[in-house]
């Protein structure tokens, strides 16, 4: 809810206007997502993803004139040099190009559009920026995660040199804005902790069968499939 109107305002309340962010890091957080937001829409709210990933991640999954995508970077999450090693350097390096340097230009953009859509909610998995712009559009901030940039950095720093650790600490600054933490599984460390938790909702998952399988993928049945893949070394490709 916006700030100033939280006060008083019904339980009852039926539609909203979601911000939901996500971080430009590999798909798996937009795979996350997309059962989120198919819930909110059905919920009869809307949704406004904040994305790098391809339309289709969502639209492949959900086809409602709720669903509103917004192709925006606003984090970079990790570069791997190969599909197995991250590049640390690389990786801080990336970010402050990335979301540092233009962060007053960033920060001035998103908060213009947070006002025109009229966002009631900014959600964020878990782009950092995002909740210091909700904070300063007066816009209430929660983030989905099990994980947060400034532990995945900090780790960075200490193999990249040490002057490099104003981005965390930048990172933890925007997360501070935060007031609300939906801690998925396997949940690290973080600035993230000061906020209020809701503990882990359960994993979900479903099952496919091999013909579902081979017709998702657009393969014959008689051919053996090997899906390989490793984090997010593809990551910015797509």
């Amino acid at each position: 809810m916006r700030i100033e109107e939280c006060e008083g305002v019904s339980a009852s309340r039926k539609h909203l206007v979601f911000a939901y962010y996500v971080t430009g890091h590999g798909f798996g957080h937009a795979t996350r997502v997309v059962e989120v937001v198919r819930n909110l829409i059905l919920a009869g709210h809307d949704v406004h993803v904040v994305t790098g990933a391809p339309d289709f991640v969502f639209t492949s999954e959900i086809q409602s004139p709720r669903l509103f995508i917004r192709k925006v970077l606003l984090d970079c999450g990790a570069v791997q040099a190969d599909a197995l090693t991250v590049d640390r350097l690389a990786s801080l390096e990336k970010y402050s190009e990335t979301a540092v340097k233009p962060r007053e230009s960033i920060l001035a953009t998103e908060i213009e559009w947070l006002n025109s859509i009229k966002a009631d909610l900014v959600v964020s998995d878990v782009v950092p920026v995002a909740c210091r712009a909700a904070a300063d559009a007066g816009i209430r901030s929660v983030c989905v995660t099990n994980f947060s940039w400034d532990f995945i950095y900090a780790e960075y720093v200490m193999a990249a040199g040490n002057h490099h650790r104003s981005i965390v600490w930048q990172i933890a600054e925007d997360y501070s804005h935060c007031e609300f933490l939906i801690r998925l599984p396997g949940f690290c460390p973080s600035m993230l902790v000061h906020t209020p938790p809701q503990d882990e909702p359960p994993c979900v998952s479903f099952l496919i069968s091999i013909p579902g399988a081979g017709t998702f993928f657009g393969c014959s049945q008689n051919i053996n499939l090997v899906l390989s893949c490793f984090s997010a070394c593809l990551q910015g490709c797509y």
